[in-house]
């Protein structure tokens, strides 16, 4: 029985993956939505970080620096030695301005409650009074400036004036009064310069005090020489004002060191008031990446709860898929392919979806084309009989139920072949009803039909060997086809058959002994290729053709030299 058509189901395949993709793909545009919300927040997290909190920050950490370079460079005046000659004041200016610049940009940026007011009066406190002590010390170090560059002008005096004194080696040669004159002018000189190096105003006063000395002895030489009378009137000139002149500088470098000490001191308020500046902002900035940071965790964790759920859904989707599709759509090929191959299986029709509806259409034509297979192999089966039955029919003599002679003509040819081949003998005996013609006449046809049906039937259950054949020739004769007999052996089966057939006890009162018999004619031979299977049948009809000649109920064989001999008779 073929099986049943199911009908369409009601939530198709196409549906259930257009809402696994249609879910799917609405989560992913969530996941996609939220992330796009939290990175537009970062970027507004960042965007804040940038403008106001890191900007300010970097802008007080940029004031601080600008203070620290300052008092560095402040502190770099104190140290020097040649301060007074450097462009330390120029350096200090030109920052100062950087950091009255940095400080309006950072008031412009500052707009938020973050610093407290207190530092930003510190801020102001000590802004003023810084840059007010650095011009001051700007002034002071130019006046210094003015003092160092006389006092450098002095120095070349002396060089100028010791060059004028002739070389130590040469004095000898000199009057008295000269060499006392060289010897006091170096020690003058060297008294002055000493002076413009010392640091101390006693050490200035027996300076002078030993200059003056030396000044007093020139004085009192008599001298010759016009040039030393010169020199000694330069030194006169020259050497006391380098006296006078050494102590106002150390003077202004005493007061332009407390200038610059004072300036430092202020620097360095200024530079911890920054610091405490810039260390707010910072820590307003830390506060807010700190924040960000927070929501950055959060944000990370909703993102990572969103990714995991979008994996977990298409996991699913992908495992559901598989298991309801992929796998049942492979079982059903597999299963498809396996009959196409010619092989039973079972074909899986599980389910209410358009794959289970397929397997139960193909169940419907495999059981469709199972049943037309075996209708087709019974057909094919009764034909086979059928044809058999006719091939039958065509070789087995109807009446007799033996071979006739069609079936006898086929089997002679095929055995022909064989005894020429291997070069065996050949018997062959045909046999005739001893006045069945008489006994038609008188018991009727039916009787003579079945009189040939037990004589036939008597003849074929003397042959045993496989080759043997018994075919109705015609009419009331019989042939018998005997391979691998001689002469002799066809003599011997000739006697079985005569008393076969008298054994019946068919009644004949026409034939001798009121009985049927038979008339037999063999003949034998070993085919050469000369030899032809008429020839064969012939001498077989002769030797029954005698036999009948001789009186019936015997047998007659065929000799080599074609003679008839008869050689049995009725018993």
């Amino acid at each position: 029985m073929l099986p049943v058509f199911r009908r369409r189901p009601r939530y198709s395949i196409g549906s259930k993956l257009t809402l696994i993709i249609g879910a799917v793909f609405g989560l992913y545009l969530l996941s996609v939505t939220v992330i796009g919300y939290v990175m537009y927040s970062q970027y507004r997290g960042f965007s804040t970080l940038a403008s106001s909190h890191f900007d300010r920050a970097m802008t007080a950490a940029e004031l601080t620096r600008d203070a620290e370079t300052i008092a560095a460079e402040v502190f770099e005046m104190l140290v020097s030695s040649e301060r007074s000659i450097n462009a330390g004041n120029r350096r200090a200016e030109n920052l100062a301005s950087i950091y009255q610049a940095t400080r309006q940009r950072l008031d412009a940026v500052d707009a938020s409650d973050v610093v407290d007011d207190q530092t930003r009066a510190e801020l102001d406190r000590w802004q003023q009074p810084f840059f007010s002590s650095l011009e001051r010390l700007d002034t002071r170090l130019a006046a210094e400036q003015s003092l160092q560059a006389a006092h450098l002008n002095r120095i070349d005096e002396l060089f100028l004036l010791l060059q004028q004194l002739p070389p130590v080696a040469t004095t000898a040669s000199l009057p008295a009064a000269d060499q006392r004159f060289v010897g006091h002018a170096l020690a003058a000189l060297s008294y002055a310069a000493a002076a413009l190096s010392a640091e101390r105003p006693g050490q200035i006063a027996r300076l002078h005090g030993a200059c003056q000395q030396q000044l007093q002895q020139l004085a009192a030489l008599s001298l010759v020489s016009k040039d030393f009378i010169e020199l000694r009137k330069r030194l006169n000139r020259t050497l006391p004002s380098i006296f006078t002149s050494r102590r106002p500088l150390l003077q202004h470098g005493r007061a332009t060191l407390a200038t610059a000490r004072q300036t430092r001191v202020l620097a360095q308020k200024l530079t911890s008031t920054t610091f405490n500046y810039h260390l707010q902002l910072k820590a307003a900035a830390q506060q807010a990446i700190t924040v960000h940071q927070r929501m950055i965790r959060r944000s990370l964790f909703g993102l990572l709860l969103a990714s995991l759920a979008l994996i977990t859904i298409t996991v699913g989707a992908v495992v559901y898929i598989r298991r309801a599709i992929v796998l049942r759509i492979n079982r059903l090929s597999a299963a498809m392919h396996a009959h196409q191959q010619g092989h039973d299986g079972p074909i899986p029709c599980e389910g209410h979806d358009e794959i289970s509806l397929m397997g139960s259409t193909f169940a419907v034509f495999v059981e469709a084309r199972r049943q037309a297979e075996q209708q087709l192999e019974q057909a094919n089966l009764h034909l086979q009989q059928m044809n058999a039955e006719l091939h039958r029919l065509s070789e087995i003599d109807e009446l007799t139920r033996i071979a006739n002679r069609r079936r006898f003509d086929q089997h002679m040819a095929s055995v022909w072949r064989r005894a020429l081949r291997e070069q065996s003998p050949l018997g062959l005996i045909m046999a005739d009803i001893d006045f069945f013609k008489r006994f038609n006449d008188e018991y009727g046809h039916q009787a003579g039909d079945e009189c040939l049906y037990r004589v036939a039937q008597a003849l074929a259950g003397e042959l045993h060997r496989e080759g043997d054949m018994v075919a109705r020739y015609g009419g009331e004769e019989f042939i018998l086809l005997l391979p691998g007999l001689s002469l002799a052996q066809t003599e011997k089966l000739a006697r079985r058959l005569l008393r076969a057939v008298r054994s019946l006890q068919i009644p004949n009162d026409q034939a001798e002994g009121h009985m049927v018999t038979i008339s037999l004619g063999g003949a034998s031979v070993v085919p050469t290729t000369h030899d032809r299977i008429e020839s064969l049948v012939s001498r077989a009809d002769q030797a029954l053709y005698a036999a009948k000649s001789r009186g019936r109920n015997r047998f007659c064989s065929a000799v080599a030299d074609d003679q008839n001999v008869m050689v049995g008779g009725t018993t």
